[in-house]
């Protein structure tokens, strides 16, 4: 996988920003996947953000001499809304953002040859850590997306498991049509800039196929404050 971001706020002094992203994925020799989007935001305040925008996705089949029924050459234009809720403590350097809420809609159309289909997508990505003490707190994160459509294709399927969604699952290694992910962590923080805590993360998933399939990673970890972050 490779990303970029680049987000401009506050375009010619105004509450109006611009963001741009690129993802590029390769799964194996299987298929690619180009993501590009554009949306511009308007800062309602330093805690709340709307954004519009479009996103465009193009898959190659890379299995050319190899049938296959899944995986397909496509691309897919979407109509992109969304609402952000960022809150910041000026207080702990180590958990610089305590709240944060992130939710996208997405409407558009899929191609294939000469075929197209509606889609859309919804995904809420929510966090918020819990202060029990100056030392002792406990983080939550919800995550989930649903992509609806008529049919699916292999490669342009919901990918998640890893560091940022289930955690004791190799990145990206399970499809999905739906997703939800229930992260949690006991943190303890033993200094400024250091912290250890523990994994209890609980998923659930459906494919096209089978329904209703659950995941369960447990373990244990630490942070790190550097200069490089």
């Amino acid at each position: 996988t490779f990303e970029t971001n680049l987000t401009l706020p506050y375009l010619f002094k105004s509450p109006l920003g611009l963001d741009l992203m690129l993802r590029i994925f390769k799964r194996d020799s299987s298929f690619t996947t180009v993501n590009q989007s554009a949306k511009l935001n308007y800062q309602i305040n330093s805690k709340h953000k709307i954004s519009a925008g479009v996103l465009n996705l193009q898959s190659n089949n890379l299995l050319q001499d190899i049938s296959t029924s899944s995986i397909f050459d496509y691309k897919t234009s979407y109509y992109a809304l969304g609402y952000q809720f960022l809150n910041r403590s000026s207080s702990n350097l180590l958990f610089p953002i305590t709240s944060f809420t992130n939710l996208e809609y997405n409407f558009g159309k899929r191609k294939q040859t000469n075929a197209e289909e509606k889609q859309y997508l919804i995904s809420i990505d929510a966090f918020k850590i819990f202060n029990l003490d100056q030392k002792n707190s406990i983080y939550i994160r919800v995550n989930s997306s649903i992509l609806n459509s008529k049919t699916y294709f292999e490669n342009e399927l919901l990918r998640f498991g890893g560091i940022n969604s289930i955690r004791g699952f190799e990145e990206n290694s399970i499809n999905a049509s739906r997703l939800g992910v229930l992260a949690s962590e006991y943190r303890y923080q033993l200094s400024p800039s250091l912290y250890v805590h523990t994994i209890i993360d609980a998923g659930y998933f459906e494919t096209p196929i089978v329904s209703d399939q659950k995941l369960y990673g447990f373990g244990f970890g630490f942070g790190l404050l550097t200069d490089a972050g």
